[in-house]
């Protein structure tokens, strides 16, 4: 199993993806990951989702002059309606969204980092299925999740679409950072019983962190 450093990342994933690409990334926050994407894959078309009003405003900002950027101001799941999602903010800059906020109430990560989570909000919930079929997207090449525990929901959302995908990055976790969130075993057991296989970390076997990304393709 390859230890991968981020560098090396996207360099490696473009060997198995077409010259544009569609990608799907859903927890884009301020769109800094959005912009290497783009400067990537030129010709690409990426679908962005970022449910928190405040974050998504700077998402259109910083990638308004992409045009090959897609934004939608929801939140990917296994089920379409409203759901409660905990706003995260770091103590020493309460003025700034931070990048934790999850659809689950945060638990163990509390103990491992500064994170708080001093409010909540009702946002909009859908299903990769969902969206494809409104708006007649028919594959998707790369997905790439940051859902802070919320990547199985995603995925369990998108049977139909999944088929089509081609490599999957995602966040893990290896505590309940999240309530009631799925682990990095149960997650990479499921998403590997649907065709895929993981080439790729950025953990070692002793993780030193609470959460790590994997990487996978189709067999």
């Amino acid at each position: 199993m390859k230890i991968i450093k981020k560098h090396e990342l996207l360099p490696l994933i473009k060997e198995y993806l077409p010259d544009a690409p569609v990608i799907v990334e859903a927890g884009a926050f301020n769109g800094s990951d959005t912009k290497k994407l783009a400067a990537f894959w030129p010709q690409a078309t990426i679908h962005t989702f970022e449910p928190v009003p405040e974050i998504f405003a700077l998402l259109e900002e910083n990638t308004a002059a992409i045009p090959t950027v897609r934004r939608y101001p929801v939140a990917l799941s296994s089920t379409i309606g409203q759901q409660t999602f905990y706003v995260s903010q770091k103590p020493s800059r309460p003025e700034r969204p931070f990048q934790a906020g999850s659809l689950h109430e945060p638990h163990e990560r509390l103990h491992h980092s500064d994170a708080i989570y001093p409010t909540t909000i009702t946002v909009q919930t859908t299903t990769l299925d969902s969206w494809a079929h409104e708006h007649k997207v028919n594959h998707i090449d790369f997905l790439w999740l940051d859902a802070q525990g919320h990547e199985l929901a995603i995925v369990q959302g998108a049977t139909e679409l999944l088929r089509t995908v081609k490599v999957l990055y995602t966040e893990v976790h290896f505590i309940q950072a999240y309530k009631e969130q799925p682990l990095y075993e149960e997650l990479k057991k499921w998403i590997e019983s649907q065709g895929f296989v993981m080439i790729a970390k950025d953990f070692t076997d002793q993780p030193t962190w609470f959460f790590g990304n994997a990487l996978f393709v189709r067999k």
